[in-house]
């Protein structure tokens, strides 16, 4: 489909169209932003808008044969280079965490034959960053002196792992995080509903990808766990209470729910923060239980609060060196 379509995101569209110049003169590119954020889906856009049947303004049109083809991944001239811990077509096990130089002396033996169907090959190397080096030294040439009718595009979110000589021979494109009513509209096209959308979107961290897979059902959950502890400290300081939540989030859950907890926490102790700066329920993560952070921001003292967060600091400091988990939420419910 269109990328404006897609993302609908007029910053991107221009991106897009740069993209089209620049890769009609045989410059590689390599595209460098967060995860989540459309790197890839721009690189499928690109291969359509340079293989389109019914371009128009530089824009595939998303309808005819090539472009369908290429959204369902079965076009003949784009191709899609992954690691093998990656690629479902891999059936070996153990499969490679990096991308490997039989894999890039293919592709960069592919790249000097003419397109099969349409008018530019385009060659999409996902999770750059983990080429090894042989197989980075191996593209040298390749992304130096690329072919007239192929394109080469690397995908990182961390461009400066990748070697010098291959940054050198890409033009790079920046791809910032979305903001929240980029992603909401987005979201909004997917059929979500507007609440949904617009909590989803403010959870994402300017990520389509984080903001489409987060489970809501599961956050929610979690969220009001970490409200019903806030209430306690807000209003009763149970330390019953705040003892068994304690040992909950210390020792009743793995350490990946765990951190995602803390993060929550982090979250909703941000909403607080900004109802007593009285910045507004717009400014809101968690604008839906707004009435429950009212409650909790009025009785809450501001220095609690902040010494909540700072020990959210000090627990992911000390996590690497595996800490009574139990004991450190205890040691930061009593400061606060």
């Amino acid at each position: 489909m269109p990328f404006d379509t897609l993302i609908g995101n007029k910053r991107i569209k221009k991106l897009l169209r740069r993209a089209v110049s620049e890769s009609r003169i045989g410059q590689s590119l390599l595209m460098a932003g967060p995860r989540g954020v459309g790197k890839y889906q721009f690189a499928v856009a690109l291969a359509q808008a340079l293989n389109c049947e019914q371009l128009t303004s530089g824009d595939a049109c998303g309808q005819c044969m090539p472009c369908r083809k290429i959204a369902r991944h079965e076009h003949a001239d784009v191709r899609t280079i992954l690691r093998e811990s990656q690629d479902p077509l891999v059936k070996k096990e153990p499969r490679s965490q990096f991308i490997k130089i039989e894999q890039t002396r293919l592709m960069a033996e592919q790249a000097q034959f003419r397109p099969y169907e349409g008018r530019r090959r385009v060659f999409i190397l996902d999770d750059a960053e983990w080429l090894r080096r042989e197989a980075a030294n191996s593209l040298l040439k390749t992304l130096e002196e690329p072919p007239e009718t192929s394109l080469i595009i690397l995908i990182t979110p961390k461009p400066f792992a990748l070697i010098d000589t291959i940054r050198s021979r890409c033009l790079m494109l920046s791809f910032a995080p979305l903001t929240a009513s980029e992603i909401e509209q987005h979201l909004l096209g997917l059929k979500k509903t507007p609440d949904e959308a617009r909590l989803r979107a403010r959870l994402s961290g300017g990520s389509i990808g984080r903001a489409i897979e987060i489970d809501l059902a599961e956050y929610r959950d979690m969220r009001n766990m970490l409200l019903e502890m806030l209430e306690t400290l807000a209003f009763s300081r149970s330390s019953t209470t705040l003892m068994s939540a304690a040992e909950y989030l210390g020792r009743k859950i793995e350490k990946d729910e765990f951190e995602r907890h803390l993060e929550a926490l982090t979250v909703l102790l941000g909403d607080l923060l900004r109802l007593k700066l009285r910045d507004g329920a717009d400014s809101l993560t968690n604008e839906d239980v707004i009435d429950r952070l009212e409650r909790i921001a009025g009785a809450l003292p501001e220095a609690s609060i902040i010494r909540l967060a700072d020990g959210i600091e000090d627990v992911f400091r000390d996590l690497p060196r595996n800490i009574n988990r139990q004991l450190a939420m205890e040691a930061m419910l009593i400061r606060a």
